[in-house]
């Protein structure tokens, strides 16, 4: 358990968003073209979206300033599997670099269903994450449609 304000809880949604769309880029650059590529660039593309969707919740016009300023204890396991995205080998195959995502897209959601459910969260940011919870679900069945597809 740590302590955040709700406005570092964004600002580590924003992180969980930007590290998707750096790890999406790097494995479509290492992927060549086709199905997987083109779904690895529009994840990317993706992420993107979420990061900017985040990014204005943290102007004051959209969540009050005292809001922003709020504590509140959040349990960081599920937070810190997250951002520990494995590291991406040199020659991956489609497959493995499929498998990391559809890990990281199920954490992802867990981490905003959690996140939805904390005390001193406006409706404004529950909404927000709700919406991001759905499209990392989106992203999950996506991703597993293409594992069955080449497995």
């Amino acid at each position: 358990m740590k302590i955040f304000t709700v406005k570092e809880i964004i600002e580590y949604a924003i992180k969980i968003e930007n590290e998707s769309f750096q790890f999406y880029t790097r494995a479509s650059q290492k992927i060549e073209a086709g199905d997987v590529k083109d779904l690895l660039v529009k994840l990317s593309s993706e992420e993107i979206d979420h990061q900017n969707r985040l990014k204005e919740l943290l102007d004051e016009e959209k969540v009050a300033a005292d809001t922003l300023l709020k504590e509140m204890e959040v349990d960081t396991s599920i937070m810190n599997k997250v951002v520990q995205t494995s590291v991406i080998p040199e020659d991956p195959t489609a497959l493995e670099v499929l498998k990391v995502a559809l890990e990281r897209e199920k954490n992802t959601e867990l981490t905003y269903s959690m996140l939805m459910t904390l005390s001193y969260i406006s409706d404004d940011i529950v909404n927000v994450f709700d919406e991001l919870r759905l499209q990392e679900i989106g992203h999950a069945r996506k991703i597993s449609l293409r594992i069955d597809a080449i497995s």
